[in-house]
């Protein structure tokens, strides 16, 4: 089976050489087009629909990540990234958007042709790094949320202070505390209100059983 290849490069020299790699692979591999910048690129690729896209990922100063999910949204074409960048953060990225293969624009020729061929056969073509970089993000236990860390954060800077001083006055009168905040009774009981059901409190009692343990009363 004939596995047809669209090369994307703004490198002519570059694109030039590919094409002539592929055309000397004839007729296992066949050259069915080529693009220099991102727009042709797209809207080439959606007309040929090639089983494989060599993409540059550098087009003319921007990184052609910014159309990978659009060279694959035919459901047809696998794409295999050439790079000059050694960036693992930007190649991992890459892996992520959807590409199945990632090859220096260093490697031999070689590797190129066998990247296109596992590739379309439906395997991965990363290097060592690349691929442990990818497992230890999958791997990697995701940070429990800390749901009373959530809830404190909800309160404005005016609740935090009302609760600071709930916490300080103890066992004072609202209306003490409303004075001291220079609000009136009614206001410090709706910002209570809305404290209460921010913190899941009933009361007075239980907002300071829990500002104390949090130390939200410094």
């Amino acid at each position: 089976m004939t596995i047809r290849i669209m090369l994307v490069d703004d490198h002519k020299t570059m694109l030039w050489g590919l094409e002539r790699l592929i055309q000397a692979e004839a007729p296992a591999l066949s050259l069915v087009g080529s693009a220099a910048d991102a727009a042709e690129a797209t809207a080439l690729c959606a007309a040929l629909k090639p089983d494989i896209v060599l993409l540059d990922l550098d087009l003319k100063g921007s990184s052609s990540l910014e159309i990978l999910p659009a060279l694959l949204a035919n459901g047809v074409t696998r794409a295999v990234i050439l790079s000059a960048n050694r960036d693992q953060a930007t190649l991992t990225n890459a892996v992520k958007l959807g590409a199945r293969g990632v090859v220096s624009k260093e490697a031999a020729t070689e590797d190129v042709l066998a990247a296109v061929r596992k590739v379309h056969a439906g395997d991965l073509w990363l290097d060592q790094s690349l691929m442990q970089a990818l497992l230890g993000q999958i791997v990697a236990p995701t940070p429990r949320a800390d749901p009373e860390a959530a809830r404190i954060a909800s309160l404005t800077a005016r609740e935090r202070e009302v609760v600071g001083m709930i916490v300080q006055g103890k066992g004072a009168l609202n209306k003490d505390l409303a004075e001291r905040a220079f609000i009136s009774e009614r206001t410090l009981r709706n910002h209570l209100t809305t404290i209460y059901q921010k913190l899941d409190v009933a009361n007075r009692l239980e907002l300071y059983v829990y500002a104390t343990r949090h130390g939200m009363g410094n």
